[in-house]
């Protein structure tokens, strides 16, 4: 019976909510540091966060045969001429981070954004991040540094470093590419989107160098009773296990 209640929910909140902006989605990877943007954006880069005045809130869900269930979730505030007050979280099982983010203008074109993050469950501390966008009518570069000083509050989480580009030269279409470095592993990453008539077509793929296929993926967006839907299916390992997701986000304009 609550499997069959969280289905009607969901189905509800996709029929009334109205979706103006794309959820990070991962029909496109990860190649998300300088496309990735609203409350979303902080988990890869917190210059992305800056957005219009309003309230906006994002959601993405994604299932997979080899784990468990993830969730994106995030939120945020905006005002003429002010930061972007921002809330993301990312929760698998146990694992959570929970981050805060402010991110403001500093030049034309150009963003950054700074932050505070808390893990919990496999690896936990405190940290902060921070990331820096620019974004032109052609092309777009963005990097960011996630888990700074993690050491310095108990914590063990290694450093994360991550860099992007992102062209929009066809119109109606972006390429965009992104390396990830951290203790752990390197992840090189592309992806892509298209509008083709009513409907936005998405890809990426993103490798380990030393390790094969990390997640490949396709995903469409499409408008579905005014309500702007993005779900996106794939592989990921070595082993090319299935996975699907669903994403959506939305926003109430300003009223101050």
């Amino acid at each position: 019976m609550t499997r069959y209640l969280l289905v009607v929910m969901l189905l509800l909140l996709l029929i009334v909510i109205t979706v103006v902006a794309v959820p990070i989605d991962p029909g496109m990877g990860s190649a998300y540091t300088t496309v990735g943007s609203g409350p979303l954006a902080p988990l890869w880069n917190a210059a992305g966060a800056l957005d219009s005045p309003g309230v906006h809130g994002a959601l993405a869900v994604t299932l997979s045969s080899s784990d468990k269930p993830s969730l994106l979730v995030g939120a945020s505030i905006a005002a003429q001429n002010s930061p972007t007050v921002c809330w993301s979280m990312y929760k698998q099982a146990s694992d959570q981070e929970t981050c805060g983010t402010f991110a403001f203008p500093v030049f034309t074109g150009t963003t950054a954004g700074l932050g505070v993050a808390y893990a919990s469950g496999t690896r936990s501390g405190i940290s902060f991040h921070a990331g820096v966008l620019y974004s032109g009518a052609q092309w777009a570069l963005g990097g960011s540094v996630m888990h700074i000083a993690s050491g310095l509050f108990g914590g063990g989480i290694p450093i994360e470093f991550q860099a992007g580009a992102a062209i929009f030269a066809i119109p109606g279409a972006t390429l965009a590419a992104n390396v990830s470095l951290s203790q752990d592993a390197i992840r090189i990453a592309i992806g892509g989107e298209a509008m083709i008539w009513l409907i936005d077509m998405r890809w990426g793929l993103s490798i380990i160098p030393t390790g094969g296929i990390d997640r490949l993926g396709m995903g469409i967006g499409f408008d579905l009773f005014s309500t702007a839907i993005d779900v996106s299916v794939g592989v990921s390992g070595t082993s090319f296990q299935p996975y699907a997701s669903i994403g959506m986000s939305a926003t109430i304009p300003a009223w101050w």
